[in-house]
């Protein structure tokens, strides 16, 4: 089975470079962002700080401006894709799809070990034989997998992903899953239920970050934890690139940057309170945004797939860099804020 999945992994990214090399790309219809501390327009009070276009899945060439507000400090795009472009905008070669099929042996055997050490993070704010776990954004499951793997066997897990394809290899795993939209989806069933939740690289993504907070909220019993990764504006790469390179932006994709100060405030406004927050050291978004350098050149542009994720040579170089920063600056552009539900 697993060789079968690879290779229907590997057809659908070849269909996916093919439909990209065909189609024309597209002008998304798009909505306005919604403040998400519901205190201004997100209009009067901010300023141009980035823009660019997709240069890591090439779905749109369109420049999208990144807005900073004066208040709060939070970065947006003037306008996010509606909801018709998001089978566009996620190609099925989106990397979090298939993760645990297409990926680097060596890569993964550092994320997993990495992964580990967030496990004992999570057993050290719960501190029970049994839990109700689930991943939302979970992808093909990696991080549930990592979990079964390192973390109590009376702990249950659970996954929510937008991608049908990704939940139905979860599901195949032995996980339950759901595939849809959070945002839209009916947990009503599952208010109250989980111990454990976790949000990583996806509050960015969605377009009312206060209403899932505070869905998730609602589904986790009372003094259950939230642990949520997302980009930090905080860091030496962003300083360097935010005008235009910047990983971090993932245009289309991102529409609500934050930082530290202000998701703890939101987390607070809807119920949590902040039981740790730390700076995660992330090599990543240094070659992505050198990839998007060279996408944006024409005469570097057949070079730009060099840098990507997988590319332990491109790691190797940028880690120890990740690694200063985090020590010197106590920063780096990936935080991780573990949070508590308020009874």
């Amino acid at each position: 089975m697993e060789n079968s999945t690879r290779q229907e992994d590997s057809n659908a990214s070849a269909r996916a470079r093919e439909l990209s090399r065909k189609s024309p790309l597209r002008t998304f219809e798009s909505e306005p962002p919604v403040c998400p501390f519901r205190k201004c327009d997100m209009r009067s009070n901010h300023k141009v700080v980035g823009k660019g276009w997709d240069f890591e899945y090439h779905t749109t060439r369109d420049e999208i401006e990144l807005l900073q507000c004066g208040s709060c400090s939070l970065i947006f795009p003037r306008n996010i894709p509606d909801d018709a472009a998001l089978s566009v905008i996620y190609p099925p070669n989106y990397y979090s799809f298939s993760e645990t099929t297409n990926s680097n042996r060596l890569v993964m055997a550092v994320r997993g070990w990495m992964s580990r050490r967030k496990g004992n993070t999570y057993k050290a704010l719960l501190s029970a034989p049994e839990a109700e776990v689930i991943d939302i954004g979970c992808g093909d499951g990696r991080m549930l997998d990592v979990l079964k793997a390192s973390c109590p066997s009376g702990w249950r897990y659970y996954g929510i992903d937008w991608s049908a394809d990704a939940v139905e290899r979860v599901r195949r795993k032995g996980y339950e899953g759901r595939s849809g939209d959070i945002s839209r989806m009916d947990l009503s069933d599952w208010e109250g239920k989980f111990d454990l939740a976790l949000m990583h690289q996806l509050v960015e993504h969605v377009r009312d970050p206060r209403g899932l907070l505070e869905k998730v909220r609602r589904i986790l019993k009372p003094g259950g934890v939230l642990s949520v990764e997302t980009p930090d504006i905080d860091a030496w790469d962003f300083r360097l690139l935010s005008k235009r390179y910047w990983a971090g932006y993932h245009i289309p994709r991102h529409f609500y940057i934050f930082d530290k100060d202000n998701f703890a405030q939101l987390a607070r406004e809807v119920g949590f309170e902040v039981e740790s927050t730390v700076s995660l050291v992330n090599p990543v978004f240094w070659i992505h945004s050198i990839q998007s350098y060279f996408a944006d050149k024409a005469y570097l542009r057949r070079f730009a797939r060099f840098f990507n994720h997988q590319n332990v040579l491109m790691l190797a170089l940028f880690t120890p860099l990740e690694i200063l920063q985090t020590r010197l600056s106590k920063t780096s552009s990936n935080m991780q804020i573990n949070l508590r539900r308020i009874t």
